[in-house]
């Protein structure tokens, strides 16, 4: 019986030998693609919530919001299995210009993707409108204006009469200011004699959203500021 069984052992032996030395080696991966990207808030002291960009193609695109310094991010990536992505994630990078990442696959093929990181508009661009408000001088319209170069124009219109108020103004200020921050504006005109006449002085304004879209619009007669003239809801036009 043992005789029998040696002959058969020695078959399976040499049958698993031969199948072994059949077998292919896998070939290495050449997927080297970015799954996806984005600027975590939690790596980034700049932004308040998570940037989350858009693959296409080659490009990477991503807009962050406005007031946020691209100088110095940090993005966050997915790509293929057994692929890397140089520059390393981690990295503080310059987004002001495109930055060019390269995707290596495990077989040492590459693949180039290049950023198109855009900075939001600021959000009080545009012409902004007021309900009638009482001030204690008669129901008046509040009409700001203010573009992307830091030109604000503020005019207080009277309801009945339609005429302006003496404290509209024309100035400028940073165009780079934030929500509730206290602004400086240097004003270059005032509303006399029902016409524009260049005048010089400090105002300070301030502006926030917490009820879009609306602005709220804050005013004072001096900078810095000792209390508010008025706050007032203004709504886009």
């Amino acid at each position: 019986m043992k005789r029998r069984l040696i002959p058969l052992a020695l078959v399976l032996v040499i049958g698993g030998v031969f199948c072994s030395s059949c077998e292919k080696e896998e070939p290495l991966s050449s997927k080297k693609e970015v799954l996806s990207f984005i600027f975590e808030a939690s790596k980034n002291a700049t932004l308040d919530q998570n940037v989350i960009g858009v693959v296409s193609d080659n490009i990477l695109v991503a807009n962050v919001p406005f007031g946020t310094d691209v100088s110095a991010l940090v993005p966050t990536f997915e790509v293929s299995p057994k692929a890397q992505i140089s520059p390393a994630e981690g990295t503080a990078l310059d987004f002001s210009s495109p930055v060019t990442f390269t995707v290596t696959a495990e077989d040492g093929s590459t693949k180039d993707f290049v950023t198109d990181i855009a900075i939001e508009p600021a959000p009080y661009l545009g012409s902004w409108r007021s309900n009638a408000i009482d001030f204690g001088l008669g129901l008046m319209y509040v009409h700001v204006e203010a573009n992307e170069n830091g030109d604000i124009t503020m005019e207080l219109e009277e309801l009945i009469s339609g005429d302006l108020d003496a404290q509209s103004f024309k100035g400028s200020f940073n165009p780079i200011t934030l929500a509730h921050e206290q602004v400086l504006v240097s004003q270059t005109h005032q509303w006399l004699d029902k016409k524009w006449t260049e005048t010089n002085a400090e105002r300070t304004i301030m502006y926030d959203f917490e009820k879009a879209p609306m602005m709220r619009f804050y005013y004072c007669y001096c900078y810095p500021i000792d209390s508010w003239a008025f706050e007032v809801d203004l709504h886009k036009q």
